[in-house]
């Protein structure tokens, strides 16, 4: 699987006013009839965020051309486990519903600085607006699973839908003193998309002896004329990095992983990339992803051509 990516760059940061102060976190595209909207979560002034929408031209480059500084989902009613902020992971199109698995957080206490749950918000404006399916998770934490069930992706099999998500239950001091999280890509399967029975599966654990901590926003992407592929953002202790791998439905081979894209150069993303995510306009694959700071610095784009697949 080779680099085949052109990075364009940073593409949208937050204004730095109102609710959108700092921080474009986890691009979610969804490609309409005559643009690309990005829905992204923004953070106020206390870090707390909320989900937003920014539409690009279809054409190249893919111009801003429309933003709209209201959110489409808000924060979660205090003492919910949204409560603090929400952030978009994946979006899907069922029966005309617009179904946006979300990742729901809540500051908790100096020795479980937060929790991190996947919620879930249905739309029937076309995306205009968003309402809570229920003010639970749709994943609830578990015994096995108490702070981390989030970063949901949803796909459809023969069967149903099948989701890959980030579950653990550790936090773990750094050589710095700060608590980190441990987590895995875990795999669960339901009827209907929406409730999601136990038991589910481990796909991939992080390598603690070679300093990876866990990862985020696990994809599963099926560029044309390629097999699928795990897009994952692999964490250490120090950084994110976006790496894509094979997917036949196993183990992950590790051994396989490749860097996706190469922003070394780019002071916006020069520490870490992260949190991917593809669309298809025409013959032409774009990449949103997340630079430094999770996040902090804004998203970017990248994109690459049926021709060089």
């Amino acid at each position: 699987m080779k680099k085949q990516w052109t990075d364009l760059g940073l593409r949208f940061e937050a204004p730095g006013s109102g609710l959108l102060q700092t921080h474009a976190m986890l691009p979610t595209p969804i490609v309409l009839a005559d643009r690309i909207r990005v829905y992204f979560s923004s953070c106020d002034a206390d870090l707390r965020g909320r989900i937003f929408a920014v539409d690009l031209s279809l054409d190249h480059p893919h111009a801003v051309i429309h933003f709209d500084p209201a959110p489409v989902l808000d924060l979660g009613t205090m003492g919910c486990f949204d409560a603090d902020g929400v952030n978009p992971c994946h979006l899907e199109i069922f029966d005309a519903v617009w179904r946006l698995y979300y990742v729901g957080w809540q500051r908790l206490s100096q020795d479980v600085p937060y929790t991190l749950l996947a919620g879930l918000a249905l739309s029937k404006d076309f995306g205009k607006t968003f309402v809570r399916w229920k003010t639970e998770p749709v994943l609830p934490a578990t015994p096995d699973e108490r702070y981390f069930r989030t970063a949901p992706f949803v796909q459809r099999v023969d069967n149903g839908f099948q989701m890959l998500y980030i579950g653990g239950n550790r936090f773990v001091p750094s050589p710095s003193g700060k608590l980190l999280p441990r987590y895995a890509i875990r795999r669960s399967w339901s009827a209907d998309g929406i409730h999601w029975p136990d038991p589910t599966e481990d796909v991939l654990l992080p390598d603690e002896a070679h300093g990876e901590i866990g990862f985020g926003r696990p994809r599963i992407e099926t560029l044309p004329g390629q097999a699928p592929a795990l897009m994952v953002s692999v964490r250490t202790e120090r950084a994110y990095t976006l790496m894509m791998c094979p997917w036949d439905e196993g183990p992950v081979d590790r051994s396989r992983f490749v860097e996706v894209v190469d922003a070394a150069g780019h002071a916006w993303a020069s520490e870490m990339t992260c949190f991917g995510a593809t669309c298809q306009v025409e013959d032409r694959t774009l990449l949103f992803y997340n630079g430094n700071g999770f996040g902090r610095t804004g998203f970017g784009l990248a994109y690459r051509d049926l021709a060089s697949n």
